[in-house]
């Protein structure tokens, strides 16, 4: 069940990553709202006409129909909801996918910690000196651009690592084929692709926007199903995958959850 606080505070952070203002902002957070689940877009223009008349609408409800249409659902495709082509039913794939993806994904940033500890090296400019305390990881790399992944472990053990590409897709990066050996005996740094894996690299393709990386150091490999065999690619994560992951690292002091991104420009 959705925690109506939290919730709400995630929809004004996905507000104010997408820039909305003013009426648009308010079409999204109450339209969003699980308390206004059983309004129609009708009856929630006219609960919220006041402020739609104020932007200088004559008709609330087409003035609400135009932020979701025009404005909010091309940003939510954008971060990674997948309408299928969609026409009529938009609105319910937004919920589910706000409510059963992003929020987790959401919970899961605020529970780990953020760290400048980990990051992207491009290749042939060469790694991060590291005796220096503050790390050296680029905060935007370029399109196209070759680099491997960096952790620096503090502590021995089995790193899980999830990614959030400018796609809004999610990955389970390690373990995988990039990581056919996720745990660590030792303590420094954890490279990914790590030698002999079946790539060298990853090339940054697609778009530009952000990744996002979360990394879990556990004592032992944890007891979720799904993880990837070291065989196997990069798992394809599904909102329940997310809830999993959270559910599982939730309340363990035994493990370290660290937050990072960086610019794809």
């Amino acid at each position: 069940m959705l925690d109506p606080k939290k919730y709400t505070d995630f929809l004004n952070e996905i507000a104010d990553n997408f820039h909305l203002r003013d009426k648009t902002r308010l079409v999204f957070t109450e339209r969003f709202k699980i308390d206004n689940d059983d309004l129609t877009n009708q009856a929630l223009a006219d609960v919220l006409s006041t402020n739609l008349l104020k932007s200088g609408s004559k008709n609330p409800e087409n003035s609400l129909r135009d932020s979701l249409t025009k404005t909010i659902y091309n940003k939510l495709e954008a971060e990674g909801c997948n309408f299928n082509s969609a026409n009529n039913d938009k609105l319910e794939i937004a919920k589910r996918w706000l409510r059963e993806v992003a929020y987790f994904w959401y919970l899961l940033k605020n529970m780990a910690v953020s760290t400048n500890k980990m990051g992207p090296v491009i290749q042939g400019v060469g790694t991060m000196n590291m005796w220096q305390h503050d790390s050296n990881y680029p905060d935007s790399v370029l399109l196209g651009t070759e680099i491997k992944f960096e952790v620096q472990l503090e502590r021995p053990g089995y790193l899980t690592l999830l990614e959030k590409g400018t796609s809004g897709e999610f990955f389970c990066l390690s373990p995988s084929f990039l990581a056919p050996a996720p745990h660590f005996n030792e303590t420094g740094v954890a490279s990914l692709p790590q030698e002999g894996a079946r790539k060298k690299y990853f090339k940054l393709t697609g778009k530009p926007g952000v990744e996002e990386i979360i990394a879990a150091i556990a004592p032992q490999r944890p007891k979720l199903d799904w993880l990837p065999k070291p065989e196997q690619p990069p798992l394809l994560l599904q909102g329940k995958h997310l809830q999993e992951f959270l559910a599982y690292f939730e309340g363990k002091s035994d493990c370290t959850l660290w937050y990072m991104n960086y610019q794809v420009v």
